[in-house]
Order: C-alpha cells, then structure tokens, then sequence
C-alpha cells in the first residue's frame, strides 16, 4: 500500500475528530516522502516542521498520546462514549498502517502535535495542535 493510500485512509479515520484540549483542533495527514532512511530525533522533527532546533519536544507513544482521549470516565454519556470509540478506532488505524510510531510534542503552551510512523521509504503521519496553559 503507497503512502497516499494510508494518507487517505489517516484521513478518513480522523474525519470528524478534533483533539481535546483548551481549544480544538482537527487533524490534518501528511507524507514526507523518502524521509524514513534515517531515525527521527526531537530536534529532527523540529526543524523539518519550522521549529527552532531547541524547541522543547516530548516524545509520547501512540498510546500515551490518545489515552485521555480514549479512557472513558464514569461521568461519560452516550455522544462522549461515541467520541471515545472513534478516537480508539483512530489509534488502531494508525497503528495497523505505520511502522515505528512516535508522537512528537513541539512547543510549549501552543504545541504542534506530529504523529509520525513510516510506511515504505516515506513518514507519513497526522498533526494537530493541543493549546495547554
């Protein structure tokens, strides 16, 4: 499967969601071809996104990234328990179609959120921003 078969895939499994936080945001897919050759570090990321190289990055696995977003809480309802469902069945998508998945916090306050896998020769991924005071 090419890298803009999974894009569109990434596309369609976010379609909809926008990630929770003080304000928020929708996901947005990308591919960066040719760039899985070599391993992604923070500042790697950074630079390639249009950060300076030290920008503060965290580093998150797929999992940690969407727990909030997934673990339901007693207070849910049945449209919460319906958004937690999608966000799961987003994380599995992104975990049956990349590789070697990271998730990649840039920024303080207002942070650009990179959810970077490979697939072939090319990282192809979803970003997103979470607005954190």
């Amino acid at each position: 499967m090419g890298s803009s078969d999974v894009v569109n895939q990434l596309k369609a499994a976010s379609s909809g969601l926008q990630f929770m936080s003080e304000s928020d945001y929708p996901f947005e897919a990308f591919a960066w071809e040719g760039q899985a050759g070599e391993p992604w570090s923070s500042e790697k990321v950074a630079q390639h996104t249009g950060h300076p190289a030290d920008t503060p990055v965290k580093v998150l696995t797929l999992v940690d990234f969407f727990r909030p977003a997934t673990e339901e809480q007693d207070w849910f309802g049945p449209e919460e328990k319906e958004i937690a469902a999608k966000f799961k069945k987003l994380e599995s998508t992104i975990a049956s179609l990349l590789s070697d998945v990271k998730v990649y916090r840039v920024g303080q306050i207002e942070i650009d959120v990179y959810i970077i896998g490979t697939c072939g020769n090319d990282c192809v991924g979803l970003s997103t921003k979470v607005f954190e005071t």
